[in-house]
Formats: C-alpha cells, structure tokens, sequence
C-alpha cells in the first residue's frame, strides 16, 4: 500500500517520521506532503488540487491528521485514493462550516481548556495537549516539529464528504485536544463507519506509531 500522509495544523511532515519508518517496516510505501507551502488562503480544492499535483506517485491512502481532516475529501478524491484515514481528526459536517460548528458550541467539539491556545508557540501546552504519553526522548523530538498551519478559508467552507471513498476513523481515547466522544459520533454519523479506538492522545502517530502502523494495515485490508 502506499500512504500519502498529511500534516495536521500544529505539525510540519517531520511529525510523520515515525510512522512512515514503521509503514516502510511493513512493506508500505509512503509519501508526505508540506500543506504550507501553498499558502493558507486556499480553498480544500485548492489544496487537493495542488497535493495531486505534488505527489510524485500513484496514492492508495490518505491518512490526515487532526484539523486537517478538512482536507481530506477533497484530497483523497483529486489523488483517486482508495481508502481516507481520520486520524484524531475533525470530519467534515457535510452541510456547515467549521466555523458554524463552533459558534454552535465549541465545546462539544473540543475540549474547554484546549481553545485558544496555541502550542507551537509554547513548549509546555504542546506536552500537556499534543504529546502527554509519549516518553521524554519522543516528546523532546516532537517538540521539533511543531509548525503552525491555518488554512483559514477552510474553517468558513462548508467542506463535502467523499462518501464514495471507504473510510476509516481512528480516535485516541485521551485526546486533550478534541473530544473523543465527539470523534466516535462524528464516525458513525457523519462517515457511517464504526472508528477504531485507540489508547493515548493526539498524536498516535508520534507516540505509538509502530502499533498504528499495524492497525492502519490491518483496517486497510478489512475496508
């Protein structure tokens, strides 16, 4: 299989390090792509447009970490992928905005102290929200990779689903960041999938990225 995988809004590509290095130890091929590049004032089919124009290979799936979960219809259609991987993600309503959604009531979607902070700007908020269970060593590498991606006309677009793409929701049970039962109803009613819970927090990929490696594959295989 190969993964083209896509960086969240508090992590450049370097935050996909280990997991690609667990993939690769599977047998899978994986590509990575800097959202940054293109600038923050497109729309999710600007960015699907200029990630299938980036991707040097053909895709078979698109895991999308964290806010980035915006993107990922579109991504996942414009790159003719096979399979679309939430990871810790925020899935699209399919009829409001992002913005809607919050004005509704933020705090269904996240958690109360997590709003209005910003962890690539202080070491300590990215340990407590984004890394608490990994190990010192991980959590000091980790910090490294923290970059701050807004892609702002997003949050005001009423973002589509690409239902027409199998997908696959894989939802930290300790999130600090958005709200695990709002990732499970988000699954089920909004994908029509049953997700895949997973112990720790918001970042799976950098703190138990050998078992995520495993159960991707294996998800991938059953979808």
């Amino acid at each position: 299989m190969r993964f083209l995988l896509i960086h969240g809004t508090s992590q450049s590509p370097a935050g996909w390090l280990l997991l690609a290095s667990a993939l690769a130890d599977l047998g899978h091929a994986v590509e990575t792509v800097d959202l940054a590049q293109f600038g923050s004032d497109l729309s999710s089919a600007g960015y699907a447009t200029a990630v299938a124009a980036a991707v040097k290979s053909e895709v078979g799936a698109v895991v999308a970490h964290s806010g980035s979960g915006l993107l990922l219809p579109a991504i996942a259609s414009a790159t003719d992928a096979i399979a679309q991987v939430y990871l810790a993600a925020v899935v699209p309503h399919g009829g409001r905005s992002l913005i809607n959604e919050l004005e509704d009531d933020a705090t269904a979607m996240v958690h109360d102290d997590w709003l209005g902070v910003d962890p690539t700007t202080d070491h300590e908020i990215a340990r407590h929200f984004l890394f608490h269970d990994c190990s010192a060593a991980v959590s000091d590498w980790a910090i490294g990779t923290l970059r701050a991606f807004v892609p702002a006309a997003v949050y005001s677009e009423v973002v589509g689903l690409a239902p027409e793409i199998p997908a696959i929701a894989v939802v930290p049970n300790g999130d600090r960041t958005l709200r695990t039962a709002w990732m499970i109803a988000a699954a089920r009613e909004r994908l029509r999938v049953e997700p895949i819970v997973v112990p720790g927090g918001h970042c799976p990929h950098v703190s138990r990225p050998t078992d995520l490696a495993v159960i991707l594959t294996a998800a991938l295989r059953e979808s």
